[in-house]
């Protein structure tokens, strides 16, 4: 692998993040300087019911469409090109990788959105953290990546997301330096990931089964959390899609849902034949269970150990081979495992004390190392390991 890399230069992505660092620094200052005056600006001229709106379809709804056909289109790009790639695959990194740690710093922050400091009447339902903005985060996280691929693209992505800035603020949902935060956020990731350097490293990267594995892995129990908090996901529509999921997996095995086939193979290990999206219809099911079983707070600290931890323990295990092995699992070792550790813990403090998600962490990333077989049959690691995770914090927390 090291051989595939040796020819990147890094100086020109440096110069380009510290750009934004600077731009980001500029952004923030001129935010906190018009926070407190920006609402009573708009409140006196700008307010209008029309306006109230066609604002609200814009964040509210045409966002949320955009983004979904953004993904489907790359993922048929993917899947129609040989190599199963494509240059929207940065892009669609960079949207993943700025929505999780614009959740992750909204609670590291924990700042309150304008409508409640200010006795301001928000135009919509949201919760009440503020910093950085969500919405201006993903939609610009798309802006550098769209200005690589075309400029004419890029320029109109860019006033589009511009405009969902603007729309936030107008809505009392958002100070001026939270949309500061969510362009500089956006800015920065979208520009990390769609730099020529980065696109060689993910197009490389890519072409592993378990890079592919993991990433889809890693992305899922975020996407569970956040639309559980939002209220999108419940346990009801988990069975439904374990159900489906089930009669799927059935009928691609008789050869009957052959375009299934193909993208399940894109994602399923050799063994998984007899049980076409093994993978994805265990990580459900273990998700199903934790949130049937836990309180809701242990509940996402568990799926993040799952997601998060579990993940990055078995790339990491894989990638820097020759650490101490496990006696009773050769293909762990100490490095993947502590990396593991370090992770689920960081993700997991976001809704529990941190020695609790420490601790978890430890007993779900270490069990996972042990095979649990009976015979010819054995738990996969997607449903006993948030099990683990989530009786420790339970008995902790």
């Amino acid at each position: 692998m090291p051989h595939k890399f040796s020819k990147i230069n890094f100086k020109a992505l440096k110069a380009e993040l510290w750009f934004w660092v600077g731009f980001g620094v500029f952004l923030f200052a001129l935010g906190k300087v018009l926070d407190a005056h920006v609402f009573s600006f708009i409140e006196e001229y700008l307010r209008c019911p029309i306006i109230d709106h066609y604002i609200l379809f814009l964040t509210e709804e045409l966002l949320w469409w955009i983004l979904i056909l953004f993904a489907l289109v790359t993922g048929y790009r993917m899947w129609t090109n040989p190599d199963n790639q494509t240059k929207l695959l940065p892009a669609l990194f960079a949207l993943v990788v700025t929505g999780i740690l614009a959740f992750v710093f909204k609670s590291l922050f924990a700042i309150p959105r304008p409508f409640i400091e200010m006795n301001l009447v928000p135009l919509t339902y949201a919760p009440s953290l503020s910093f950085p903005s969500f919405h201006t985060a993903v939609a610009f996280a798309l802006m550098i990546p769209f200005m690589r691929i075309s400029r004419v693209i890029g320029t109109t992505w860019f006033l589009f997301a511009l405009f969902i800035g603007l729309a936030r603020i107008y809505e009392n949902l958002h100070y001026p330096s939270d949309i500061a935060g969510g362009i500089f956020l956006g800015g920065i990731v979208g520009s990390f990931f769609s730099h020529p350097d980065i696109k060689k490293i993910i197009e490389v990267l890519w072409e592993e089964l378990e890079f592919r594995r993991q990433s889809l892995h890693f992305v899922a129990g975020f996407l569970a959390v956040f639309a559980h908090w939002a209220g999108f996901l419940r346990l009801r529509h988990i069975a439904i899609l374990l159900v489906v999921g089930l009669m799927i997996s059935l009928l691609t095995q008789k050869g009957k849902l052959s375009f299934v086939q193909k993208l399940l193979k894109f994602f399923d290990r050799p063994r998984d034949a007899n049980f076409p999206g093994r993978g994805a219809f265990y990580l459900l099911l273990g998700i199903f269970i934790t949130f049937l079983l836990f309180p809701i707070k242990i509940a996402y600290a568990a799926i993040l150990i799952l997601s998060v931890g579990d993940s990055l323990n078995r790339l990491f295990a894989s990638k820097v081979p020759g650490h101490l092995k496990f006696p009773w699992n050769r293909r762990k070792n100490c490095f993947g495992v502590s990396v593991g550790i370090i992770a689920g813990t960081l993700v997991a403090q976001f809704f529990v004390p941190i020695v609790p998600a420490f601790l978890a962490s430890v007993f779900a990333i270490v069990g996972e190392t042990v095979p649990f077989r009976f015979g010819k049959f054995y738990i996969d690691d997607n449903i006993f390991v948030p099990l683990i995770a989530g009786g420790v914090l339970w008995v902790l927390v």
